[in-house]
């Protein structure tokens, strides 16, 4: 039996009733942290692009609600647009053994194809945690090594985790998944290239994979076929688009049922790439300590090459971040505001504090080298290594195994809340943030989310 029908049986037998209590309270957790990032995504020029160029396309017109905005669009570019609010801000959560940020593509998408099936709260969960025990998986069965090809890890996997998703609220058959999961190779697409210029397609991978999915499911329950060695092939995904030597296929379909992946996605704290928190978590340890950085004569740090890639390389790019995006992907940006402002939020990248002297003088001072492969804890963690050399001679090292959020080093729920209020504070009244938050917590209990859905527009 090929992997791709194993994973079609798996999640067509899924009910709400099988899946684990704590699984379901955490999928609930991550809506409502990735619906207040979206919220606050609302305010990026980014989305306002995203909003303006989908409106002008003919026929997008519909009703379903665009998140913060008087807006309504059909359910696909609902969750296209939505997906990128949601992502936007570098603010969303990960599942960081796939490298996968799976919320902000299942959020939107769940969202609105569910109001158009008017599904319930409980069949809008079950479809978001099959989402992501599919996206998690494949990311794993990868041995993360779509990064190593240049490919985003979220749109490649998201995308397969995003069509299991759409087609358990379309109510697909296992042989209709099946064939599902086939077309969605035709469509698992997204560079990294967006690097190079701090530009604004990453942003889109994930509303891309939203709307793609919801066309692939619609498609598969008419009748339309795929490749049932999507994943094994040849041709298939672990080979174009993975490297092979490190592709791990049975990965795929590992413990289903008994590990629940939905349980293992981060939370983010800072609203920059999740590879650098760890190396922030180290620099507002040294703050903590005492360092400034008068007294700082260098920051070295060691990172996973994989990671170095993203928020490292070139190095002198990240000196001088061209824009705010571009310093949500500098390590020394990152750590010079550890050091100097003990923390991170969504007023650090503002054009304001890029250009702050004092931070760029710091970041001067940071460099890095490459971990040695399999010493660091990545990708389950996104590690902090800095070793800190002071004007006196002095070496300080500072070390954080596991970053903050992680799951096994968890936000709490208090600092959960408080992170989703505070996204949305001035784009919604308390009165309506408050309903919102309530509506999520309880979303097992709603027979219908458009009670929900309609309370989400601006």
């Amino acid at each position: 039996m090929t992997y791709s029908r194993q994973i079609s049986d798996f999640i067509c037998a899924l009910r709400f009733d099988t899946i684990p209590e704590r699984t379901t309270v955490r999928a609930r957790q991550l809506m409502t942290d990735t619906l207040g990032v979206g919220l606050a995504g609302t305010r990026h020029p980014n989305f306002a692009a995203a909003l303006k160029g989908v409106a002008a396309i003919p026929g997008t017109g519909g009703d379903h609600p665009v998140i913060g905005t008087d807006r309504r669009l059909t359910a696909p570019y609902a969750a296209l647009v939505n997906g990128v609010a949601c992502h936007v801000l570098d603010f969303d959560d990960t599942h960081t053994a796939s490298i996968v940020h799976g919320s902000a593509i299942l959020t939107p998408l769940v969202l609105a194809l569910g109001e158009e099936v008017h599904a319930s709260g409980p069949e809008v969960l079950t479809a978001f945690v099959a989402g992501w025990e599919v996206a998690a998986r494949v990311g794993i069965a990868s041995g993360n090594s779509f990064h190593n090809r240049g490919f985003h890890s979220t749109a490649i996997a998201g995308i397969f985790g995003a069509t299991v998703a759409a087609g358990k609220l379309l109510g697909l058959t296992a042989c209709q998944m099946t064939n599902a999961l086939g077309l969605c190779g035709s469509q698992a697409a997204g560079i990294t290239e967006f690097l190079t210029n701090n530009s604004a397609s990453k942003g889109y991978h994930v509303g891309w994979a939203a709307r793609t999915a919801m066309e692939i499911a619609y498609l598969a329950r008419a009748g339309a076929t795929g490749p049932a060695t999507v994943f094994e092939g040849a041709n298939g995904l672990l080979s174009t688009h993975g490297l092979p030597e490190l592709c791990r296929p049975e990965a795929l379909v590992e413990e289903f049922g008994t590990r629940w992946e939905t349980e293992n996605v981060s939370i983010k704290p800072y609203p920059c790439c999740h590879f650098a928190h760890g190396a922030l978590d180290c620099a507002i340890a040294l703050k903590e300590d005492g360092i400034t950085p008068d007294r700082i004569e260098r920051v070295h740090a060691i990172i996973d090459e994989v990671a170095a890639g993203f928020v490292c390389k070139p190095i002198e790019s990240k000196y001088v971040p061209s824009n705010a995006y571009g310093a949500k992907f500098s390590l020394p940006y990152l750590v010079g505001l550890g050091l100097i402002d003990g923390g991170a939020d969504l007023s650090s990248f503002s054009d304001t504090a890029i250009a702050r002297k004092e931070l760029l003088d710091v970041a001067r001072k940071v460099t890095y080298e490459d971990a040695e492969k399999g010493t660091t804890g990545f990708p389950k963690y996104f590690p902090g290594h800095l070793v800190v050399t002071l004007t006196d001679g002095q070496v300080i090292e500072k070390r954080v195994p596991i970053n903050r959020g992680n799951p096994d080093l968890p936000l709490s729920d208090d600092e959960v809340a408080a992170k989703f209020y505070g996204n949305v504070t001035g784009i919604l009244g308390e009165a309506r943030a408050r309903t919102i938050f309530e509506k999520l917590v309880a979303l097992d209990k709603l027979k219908e989310i458009t009670g929900l859905t309609r309370e989400l527009i601006g």
